[in-house]
């Protein structure tokens, strides 16, 4: 997830200055699998909603590990400014 945003940001021209990213998981024992995986993206900007909004759908869109995950359960996630 953080290097798709280390990707992402350049690209358009996203000011950040720190992330915090907490990933979670629901595992199933039998047979051994993720049944989910949530994650919190929190972002250090002053950049406006829509612009973190435009990072967190091409962090989603276009980030290997995201489209990984995303193909073998569900993925869910948020991101948001930290405030």
């Amino acid at each position: 997830m953080l290097k798709s945003m280390e990707w992402a940001a350049p690209m358009l021209a996203f000011a950040l200055h720190g992330v915090e990213i907490t990933i979670s998981a629901n595992r199933q024992d039998s047979p051994p699998k993720l049944i989910d995986v949530v994650c919190e993206i929190i972002v250090e900007t002053e950049e406006n909603d829509h612009r973190l909004a435009l990072l967190h759908t091409n962090v989603r869109k276009y980030g290997t590990i995201s489209n990984t995950i995303a193909a073998a359960t569900t993925l869910t996630g948020t991101m948001r400014r930290r405030s």
